[in-house]
């Protein structure tokens, strides 16, 4: 599983560093972004996952098609443009909510409203630890999400409100 967080600021830095330190004889283009480039596009047939946050595209420094490859788009809070950018597929684009943890889910063409568990980094942290041990379940004290009846089995981590 290969995790970017912040993918805006992490490409612009690995291009910033290329162009610093690149040979002459060098590519151009960094090899970081070319290889980020590669497991795009080949890493589910290697059972790679990418979580990706950030746009698909940052100065053209990643391949316009790169967010084709992204079989689940998960968007919160966007503005419309950053809609057609990331999801262009579902048109008009659904309504924002202002509820915390509320997304839309894209995929298959289609945009479904979803509850996300929220948790502080450091329970992502042990959530991720725990999860490597063997346990799968984040907080074992989840119930009903308030403002939540209108998404089936949505869930909200108690974790937070100890």
């Amino acid at each position: 599983m290969v995790v970017i967080d912040r993918a805006d600021a992490t490409l612009r830095h690995l291009a910033r560093y290329w162009e610093t330190f690149r040979q002459k004889g060098d590519p151009k283009r960094s090899p970081a972004i070319a290889a980020l480039e590669t497991v795009l596009y080949e890493g589910r047939a290697a059972r790679i996952h990418v979580i990706y946050d950030g746009p698909a595209t940052v100065g053209g420094r990643l391949i316009p098609g790169a967010r084709e490859q992204f079989a689940t788009v998960i968007l919160a809070r966007v503005s419309a443009s950053t809609w057609q950018r990331l999801a262009p597929v579902v048109d008009p684009a659904p309504k924002s909510s202002p509820h915390p943890g509320r997304v839309h889910v894209v995929q298959d063409g289609d945009a479904h409203p979803a509850q996300v568990l929220l948790m502080t980094d450091a329970e992502a942290a042990d959530w991720l630890t725990t999860s490597a041990a063997g346990r799968s379940d984040p907080c074992p004290d989840t119930s009903q999400a308030p403002g939540s009846e209108d998404i089936p089995g949505a869930q909200h981590c108690r974790c937070q409100e100890r």
